[in-house]
């Protein structure tokens, strides 16, 4: 355990590090694009990002989780899987393109929406094809590899935004700069992958593609579940609102959206790990299990109750005043990042161990009662619906998750995981409400340093953490915290 716990230390601070330098560099992209682009426009941008992401499923069909799945069980399988998992990607890229393109000149979209989704589809396409080399690196734990790609997409993406910003080029001049970007890293992606596993050629195996289709078949639909409710509702307000309103939504949706950094960054490293103990029947499955969604609670606790607090000022200071409306909104979507993080290592476990099938029906069911609620709760209170439908959805998804569990005989100790974050974040929420007349980076600080002080105080590090905090903690204090593990 402690082998793995130190790999899994690693990868995820490696990961992590690329991810928080991507956070910030999209942090200051944001700003850009909305004040270059305005409310509107701005709408017109997320819109087109979001309706294409309602179909990125067809272009994965959850493909790449297959791939790390598999290889990470057997290596030996890792020049098949690339050859083919591009392949068969690239027709899914092709007949996807074509539905889009179909639908999008069926719904009398203006030329600049049709334009900003022509555009989309280039680069939510190219990424997923990029994906087939990062699952592969992922899967050969491969983790500073897959951050130096991450770190070099972020950079050139966001110098190539600001740049064609500022030199007045506009949306369509930002949508294909990252397109220009997505492509290079796909190519990137594939020379570093023949550079470390010497070839990526292999023979087409059509019962290969069939094993890829036939696994990652109910991963896609819980995929287009979860694009149901995480994405149709821009379309319907769209729709029933217009993209002004779009534009308020989203870029609350936007700040949720970039702090899944954290539970993404995460399940990339454990995944593969999950799935190495399923395969070897491990007895350690269950714990790994539990302190993961521990661990994510930890964090997504006092994140999701601090960005409540502060959220007036964190949308004046990523956005502009224009943007105050989106403040109800990300405060009701703060809630239901709450539980987030421990849904999204909840559902890969369930991958890693055949059990997709059950986030398939949970998501997919969940995901087409959104969208019919939301067609009723949209013109009544506009973005409000999509905001309180998604806390209901993470709560839906939690529930379910736990109970799936205890009936495979897993009991997630919830008392033991909820109390002593809850209680820190009390303290930290009192703090953060005192200090409201001063500026928001104070806030931030103290909010974090007196959630860390008060779980540390309160009992919340237990001894199954200590191989990691061996790992990461620095020597000066190492000893003294080791020291009062309870």
């Amino acid at each position: 355990m402690a082998s793995q716990a130190k790999k899994i230390t690693i990868d995820t601070a490696a990961l992590f590090t690329a991810r928080l330098i991507g956070l910030a560099l999209t942090l200051v992209r944001l700003k850009f694009v909305a004040v270059y682009l305005g409310v509107e426009t701005f709408g017109v941008y997320t819109f087109a990002i979001y309706f294409v992401m309602m179909f990125a499923v067809f272009f994965d069909i959850g493909i790449p989780q297959i791939i790390t799945r598999d290889v990470a069980a057997d290596h030996s399988k890792t020049s098949q899987y690339i050859f083919n998992g591009v392949v068969l990607k690239s027709i899914l890229f092709l007949a996807t393109s074509v539905l889009i393109v179909g639908i999008t000149l069926l719904s009398e979209f203006n030329d600049l929406t049709n334009w900003a989704i022509l555009l989309a589809i280039v680069i939510t396409g190219t990424n997923s094809l990029t994906l087939v080399f990062a699952s592969t690196l992922q899967a050969h734990r491969k983790m500073k590899l897959v951050s130096l790609l991450t770190v070099s997409t972020d950079v050139s993406t966001s110098l190539v935004i600001i740049v064609l910003l500022k030199t007045g080029f506009g949306l369509i001049g930002l949508l294909s700069g990252s397109a220009v970007i997505s492509v290079l890293n796909l190519f990137i992606a594939l020379a570093i992958c023949k550079k470390i596993f010497v070839t990526v050629q292999a023979p087409v195996n059509k019962a290969l593609w069939k094993h890829l289709l036939r696994e990652g078949y109910p991963i896609a639909l819980s995929a287009l579940g979860i694009a149901l409710y995480m994405y149709l509702t821009s379309t319907l307000l769209k729709y029933m609102k217009g993209d002004e309103t779009v534009g308020y939504y989203n870029a609350a949706f936007k700040i949720l959206s970039i702090l899944t950094v954290i539970p993404n960054t995460f399940v990339q490293v454990i995944y593969p790990f999950f799935s190495e103990l399923y395969t070897t029947g491990a007895e350690k499955l269950r714990s790994v299990l539990e302190v993961s969604v521990r661990y994510m609670l930890i964090i997504s606790i006092p994140l999701s109750v601090g960005t409540i607090l502060i959220a007036e000022k964190l949308v004046a200071t990523l956005y502009s005043g224009a943007f105050q409306p989106a403040v109800v909104p990300l405060k009701i979507l703060m809630i239901a990042n709450l539980f987030s993080y421990a849904n999204w290592v909840l559902y890969i476990f369930f991958a890693a161990i055949n059990q997709q099938r059950f986030g398939m029906y949970v998501t997919l069911s969940t995901g087409i009662a959104v969208v019919v609620v939301n067609y009723f709760l949209i013109p009544t209170i506009g973005f409000l619906g999509p905001s309180l439908s998604l806390v209901c959805v993470e709560i839906v998804l939690f529930v379910s998750a736990y109970l799936y569990l205890h009936h495979l005989g897993t009991k997630l100790q919830l008392q033991k995981m909820f109390f002593k974050p809850l209680l820190s974040c009390l303290l930290m929420g009192v703090a953060v409400y005192l200090l409201a007349p001063f500026t928001i980076s104070l806030q931030i600080a103290a909010g974090i340093i007196i959630y860390t002080v008060a779980f540390f105080l309160l009992g919340g590090v237990l001894q199954e953490d200590r191989p990691i905090l061996e790992k990461v903690l620095p020597l000066p204090i190492r000893d003294f915290v080791l020291n009062k593990i309870t």
